[in-house]
């Protein structure tokens, strides 16, 4: 693990665990599909392409046994394959 990434882990409340779980994502109007491939009580890691402009988004993530997780999410940091997120939010 690089320095960067052992210093964002220290500062997560939660463990994320690697996953590979369909999702979609909006952000505004627009709406695309994503990835999540580690995720946490408090965020996830979401492989996707996002305006640079973008800050919030809404994902609708596929749980296994047929669940779906339903969140609003802030756009914490970015990396050229997708946008670390965490979860403010989960509406019904």
């Amino acid at each position: 693990m690089s320095f960067i990434g052992a210093f964002k882990e220290q500062r997560r409340r939660h463990q994320r665990r690697p996953v590979r779980l369909s999702a979609r994502v909006r952000v505004g109007v627009h709406e695309v599909k994503a990835v999540a491939e580690n995720i946490s009580p408090g965020g996830a890691f979401l492989r996707v392409a996002l305006p640079e402009d973008a800050q919030r988004l809404v994902a609708l993530i596929d749980l296994p046994h047929g669940k779906r997780l339903l969140v609003e999410a802030r756009i914490c940091w970015r990396h050229p394959d997708g946008v670390g997120v965490q979860f403010e939010s989960f509406p019904r």
